[in-house]
């Protein structure tokens, strides 16, 4: 007959804790249900805002999923740290252990990227501030919180050992330890799969509506894309004449569909290129109505030379120059790029410089640049009688080596 003693006649096991819920379990457990449906709450919100439109499928299933797990996973440490569960304090301390080691590793890969900047003036100081301080006080939150479940009184509270005794703590929650792991191993693995490229992604064609489009009418890219995993698919986005469009949504498995958000005038030209993951498509042309090219002041642009020819990511910069020619004066001179590197791209669109004999001049930066690092350019011409001229769209890839 099992051992204990008796209070108003009611016989209480002696492994049975009797301990008052510590005020700062309480203050745990109402933050992990608000985090939890805050999580939930903010996502719903978002898309009833329509702001999920400019997002990606891709980044949107993220959200999905990380709202999920953290519900998942918070709600019912919540209810265990309101109750004293001791399977709570358990999940609780592998919680907190994996967020500190993800956190560190995250901080470390953001504080390196920052330390390729040469002065800090280059960065919007707001963004310093987030990127510096907000990393380190969730770090001394998680270390607080974590030193926090380990007071012998917290312990206590969930029926856990003797104070320090982490053997008796193994010893009594074996088959709780297991459960625990034995539930974060399948969810580490269907992540795993969820998460992980079925194979190689590729761009398999791109169409345009309408083929020839009128001005006013709407114009959808779709583009059908091959690859990426089960759980999020493909982060595909549409990428167009010096500027970075991400309003990308997936019609179906694997097909992504992009709509400018405005209509166009007549005579619009725009050249724009698909990205899906580490792919970029080649470059289409989207002519609105009946585009210009009169040729009536010979408006021409000549002798386009890029120097180097081969860049390489020794290089810290191209140069493009190009002779521009009109029997009237030339009023401007545009140079549109793209730049498409591993983990995200850049744009931009500015004037050429001109020099007194008529060759107009831009530099592009490519100081650590990593190979692979793609960029596309164009120049666009226009003179004082209203012709435009335009070049072909180059492009040239960033390599190790000449």
């Amino acid at each position: 007959m099992r051992k204990g003693i008796t209070m108003k006649n009611k016989a209480i096991p002696i492994d049975m804790k009797i301990s008052k819920r510590p005020f700062g379990m309480t203050i745990l457990a109402i933050l992990a249900f608000i985090v939890a449906i805050a999580g939930v709450a903010n996502l719903i919100a978002l898309i009833s805002s329509g702001w999920f439109l400019y997002l990606t499928a891709y980044f949107m299933r993220i959200m999905w999923i990380k709202a999920i797990i953290k519900a998942i996973l918070l709600l019912p440490l919540a209810y265990g740290f309101f109750k004293g569960l001791r399977w709570s304090w358990f999940l609780g301390m592998i919680m907190l252990v994996i967020g500190i080691i993800l956190q560190v590793r995250g901080t470390l890969i953001l504080f390196g990227n920052l330390s390729s900047y040469t002065s800090p003036g280059e960065i919007f100081m707001p963004y310093i501030i987030m990127a510096y301080i907000v990393p380190l006080v969730i770090l001394v939150i998680y270390a607080v919180i974590l030193f926090y479940l380990t007071r012998p009184h917290v312990k206590t509270y969930f029926g856990i050992g003797q104070p320090g005794d982490i053997t008796s703590i193994v010893k009594e929650s074996k088959r709780t330890i297991v459960f625990i792991v034995v539930g974060f191993v399948i969810i580490a693995g269907i992540c795993i799969w969820g998460f992980t490229p079925s194979g190689d992604i590729n761009i398999i064609s791109v169409s345009q509506t309408p083929e020839n489009p009128r001005p006013g009418d709407a114009i959808t890219v779709i583009a059908e894309i091959s690859g990426g995993s089960p759980f999020l698919g493909v982060s595909a986005s549409l990428h167009s004449s010096g500027r970075m469009e991400r309003t990308v949504t997936s019609i179906d498995n694997n097909k992504y569909s992009f709509t400018f958000p405005h209509p166009f005038e007549d005579g619009t030209e725009k050249w724009y290129v698909i990205r899906a993951g580490d792919k970029v498509s080649e470059v289409y042309i989207l002519q609105v109505g009946h585009v210009e090219r009169s040729n009536i002041t010979s408006l021409a642009i000549t002798d386009i030379i890029q120097k180097p020819e081969k860049p390489t990511t020794s290089t810290s910069s191209v140069d493009i120059s190009a002779k521009i020619t009109s029997n009237v004066t030339i009023s401007k001179v545009t140079f549109e790029d793209m730049q498409f590197y591993e983990n995200g791209g850049g744009s931009g669109s500015g004037s050429m410089r001109s020099d007194e004999n008529g060759t107009y001049e831009k530099r592009i930066s490519t100081q650590d640049s990593k190979s692979g690092t793609r960029v596309f350019y164009r120049i666009t011409a226009r003179d004082e009688s209203g012709n435009t001229a335009v070049t072909p769209v180059y492009t040239f890839t960033l390599t190790d080596t000449v």
